[in-house]
């Protein structure tokens, strides 16, 4: 019999590699919201980052096969594979929506950092169609810093303090995620593997012995 799933998280990006800090962001969703999955899509064009080089889409989902063989609630979703052109949030949502019963609830995970640019991403306001957004908060996070970033957003989002969350004419709400601090980069990890830096405090082992057999970012 097929598992009716109720409540989904949807984590998306490059994982150019997977590291703890998407992990971390991963368990926290997953804790705080009584998910059933976290799905995990990497993009296969992602793009903020068309003309710069990224490694091998097999090699990403690889890493995260790896990284989440440990959590059987964590899920490598692999839909952007083979989808033509720039891997943008709102055909994915669009995609997953269409797929899933309608009565299952999307949750979009995203850091704080990405949710800044939220207003630059292809029909953004489109994204609150299609799934309630998860916005990471850190414990050193300045005291109405997401409400700040959320009232510069084009929409009209509406607060409601009873449930803490912030509501769209479209439908989704927003809540904020409460996550610890993982200061981490994919950036700073491909830097580090290609000065000799040691990299085992910021990704899983697998991971780790994937990047030193497979000699990515060297």
């Amino acid at each position: 019999m097929t598992e009716r799933l109720r409540r989904i998280g949807v984590l998306g990006g490059t994982f150019d590699p997977v590291h703890n800090g998407h992990l971390v962001l991963a368990e926290a969703a997953w804790q705080e919201f009584a998910l059933d999955r976290v799905w995990f899509i990497p993009a296969a064009q992602p793009p903020h980052k068309l003309g710069e080089p990224v490694t091998p889409f097999a090699h990403r989902a690889a890493m995260l096969e790896l990284a989440l063989a440990d959590q059987p609630a964590f899920m490598v979703n692999r839909m952007e594979e083979q989808r033509p052109g720039p891997s943008y949030s709102v055909d994915t949502l669009r995609e997953l929506r269409r797929q899933l019963d309608r009565d299952c609830a999307l949750y979009f995970i995203i850091g704080s950092d990405a949710f800044v640019e939220l207003a630059t991403w292809k029909n953004f306001s489109d994204l609150f169609r299609y799934a309630d957004f998860l916005v990471a908060e850190r414990p050193d996070s300045a005291p109405g810093q997401l409400n700040e970033l959320i009232t510069r957003l084009p929409g009209g989002f509406q607060y409601e303090p009873a449930h803490n969350r912030w509501t769209h004419p479209h439908g989704a709400c927003l809540y904020p995620l409460p996550v610890n601090a993982f200061l981490v980069s994919s950036t700073t990890i491909r830097c580090k593997v290609k000065t000799g830096e040691d990299i085992s405090a910021l990704v899983p082992p697998p991971v780790a012995a994937y990047i030193d057999r497979h000699q990515l970012y060297a």
